[in-house]
C-alpha cells in the first residue's frame, strides 16, 4: 500500500475569502516503511528528527558482527518470549538482552550490572534472584527472565507507556517519572532525555526490524526515505508560506 503525501493549506477563514487550494501531491512514501511500532505504540517516523535518528541506528546494526549475533541468539531468544508473555511483557522486549549485554551471561557493567538483562544486584535481589559470591541468578537465562518480566510489568504500571518503559529501563524509573513531571509530557518521542536513553529505543527498534523485516531495514539504510521524508518538508514549508500570502493579500487590499 503507498501512503502518498499530498501538500495541502489548510482551510483558510472564510472572512479573508481566501480559496482553499489543493497543491500537486509531490512526494509518495511506500506506507510501510513507515508503519513501525514498539509493542504495539506506534513510532512517528513521518518527523524528520525522528526519521534520521532511526535511519542512523539502523545503519549502525548493518554490519557483519551482528548478524552473526541474531543467528547466535536464535535459540535463546525463542526461550525469552514465552516467559515475558507470562507476565504480560511484549515480544518486542525479547530483543532487550541483545543490547543490554549482546546475549551474554557474563557481561557486567562498570556499575555492577550483570547477566543477560544486566540487572543491578539490589533490584536482581528484589525480584527474587540470588545474587552472592557463589550465585548470580541474573547469569541464567529462564530465571533472569522470569525476573526481567516481573521489572518491566512494574514498569508499565507506574509509567503506562512500553516506550516509556524502555526507557526506565535504561535510566532508572525514578529518572523519568521526575523528567516526565518536570516536562510536563506523556510522550518519549517529546522527552528531553541524556543522549543514551535517546537512543535507547531506536536502538531496539534497529534490533526487531532487522530480525523481522530485512527488506524493509535496507530500504531504510539506503537513505532514501529520509530524502523522500525531507524533500515533502520542504515543499510543505513552501506550500504554508504560499498559503499564508493568500491570506494576507485580501487582509491588505482592504
Amino acid at each position: 500500500m503507498a501512503l502518498s503525501i499530498a501538500i495541502m493549506g489548510n482551510e483558510p477563514v472564510s472572512e479573508v475569502g481566501v480559496e482553499k487550494k489543493e497543491l500537486k501531491e509531490t512526494t509518495i512514501i511506500d506506507s510501510d516503511l513507515l508503519a513501525i511500532d514498539f509493542c504495539g505504540e506506534a513510532i512517528p517516523l513521518s518527523e524528520l528528527r525522528i526519521a534520521e535518528r532511526y535511519q542512523k541506528m539502523i545503519r549502525n546494526y548493518d554490519n557483519p558482527t551482528f548478524r552473526k549475533l541474531m543467528t547466535k541468539t536464535q535459540k535463546r531468544i525463542k526461550i525469552i518470549e514465552p516467559i515475558l508473555k507470562k507476565y504480560g511483557v511484549p515480544a518486542d522486549f525479547k530483543y532487550l538482552p541483545l543490547i543490554e549485554s549482546a546475549m551474554n551471561d557474563d557481561a557486567k557493567s562498570h556499575r555492577g550490572a550483570g547477566g543477560y538483562w544486566q540487572l543491578m544486584p539490589a533490584t536482581a535481589k528484589s525480584l527474587g534472584l540470588v545474587v552472592n559470591e557463589t550465585r548470580d541468578d541474573r547469569k541464567h537465562l529462564v530465571k533472569s527472565t522470569h525476573a526481567a518480566g516481573k521489572y518491566l510489568r512494574n514498569l508499565y504500571r507506574q509509567l503506562g507507556s512500553w516506550t516509556l518503559v524502555a526507557a526506565a529501563y535504561n535510566a532508572g524509573p525514578t529518572h523519568i517519572q521526575n523528567k516526565l513531571d518536570a516536562q510536563n509530557k506523556d510522550d518519549y518521542f517529546k522527552l528531553r532525555l541524556n543522549s543514551e536513553t535517546t537512543r535507547y529505543i531506536y536502538k531496539l527498534l534497529a534490533v526487531k526490524e532487522w530480525f523481522n523485516n530485512p527488506e524493509r531495514s535496507k530500504e531504510w539504510v539506503s537513505g532514501d526515505v529520509v530524502d523522500r521524508l525531507a524533500e515533502f518538508k520542504v515543499e510543505q514549508k513552501k506550500a504554508d508560506v504560499q498559503l499564508a500570502k493568500q491570506i494576507e493579500k485580501p487582509l491588505t487590499d482592504s
